[in-house]
């Protein structure tokens, strides 16, 4: 009779539990990555856009200052040439006077000379020449409006727009009164005699 074979039974294979760990541990750690709420990024991103919106709030009340100072500067830079009568004398249109001085400038038989004009608060025109009572030998003795007040190039005096054409001495603007020019509602003549006193003021002026 023959022998029957006998056929061996595997044996089940046994698991390494350490194995199974490092997968579970293998598939939290990607869950973590691709499931991770991202409100933090969003929250750095707006606190950056926030960072971002206040420089250019800032930025932009630092631009409108610099325009409102810019607008409220007046200089000769751009003076007009002074309109004459038949006489030789400068006729300003007080129509054209402002806060902002209007400047001008004149020659005096080959000196250039410059004056100016401007409304004072009192609503009165007020008009003086271009150059500091003290420093008129200096090519800088000349003077720039700063808002409500006008300062001289040369000694960095100040001086509010009402004082001019108020007062002599000091460091003031050459002062054209009320008995050196004539005025009406339209307009204020200023003699050419009056410049040509005044025109050796300018000798030096702005010969930089």
């Amino acid at each position: 009779m023959a022998n029957k074979k006998q056929t061996k039974k595997p044996e089940n294979q046994k698991v390494n539990p350490l194995m199974i760990g490092a997968v579970a541990v293998a598939a939290i750690a990607l869950s973590l990555v691709l499931f991770a709420p991202k409100g933090d990024k969003n929250s750095n991103t707006g606190a950056a856009n926030t960072t971002e919106t206040t420089v250019s709030a800032n930025k932009s009340e630092t631009d409108g200052t610099a325009n409102t100072s810019e607008a409220a500067a007046s200089t000769d830079s751009n003076a007009k040439k002074a309109v004459l009568n038949d006489n030789g004398d400068v006729v300003i249109n007080v129509a054209d006077i402002t806060e902002n001085a209007t400047f001008y400038e004149y020659d005096s038989n080959g000196t250039t000379m410059g004056l100016f004009a401007v409304k004072a608060s009192d609503g009165t025109i007020r008009t003086a020449l271009n150059t500091c009572q003290v420093c008129n030998g200096s090519p800088y003795a000349y003077f720039e409006q700063q808002g409500d007040s006008f300062q001289c190039q040369n000694c960095g005096n100040q001086f509010s727009l009402d004082m001019i054409g108020q007062e002599r001495g000091g460091c003031n603007p050459v002062p054209i009164t009320a008995d050196d020019e004539t005025a009406n509602d339209t307009e204020i003549v200023i003699p050419a005699k009056f410049l040509k006193d005044n025109a050796e003021k300018f000798t030096n002026w702005k010969k930089f």
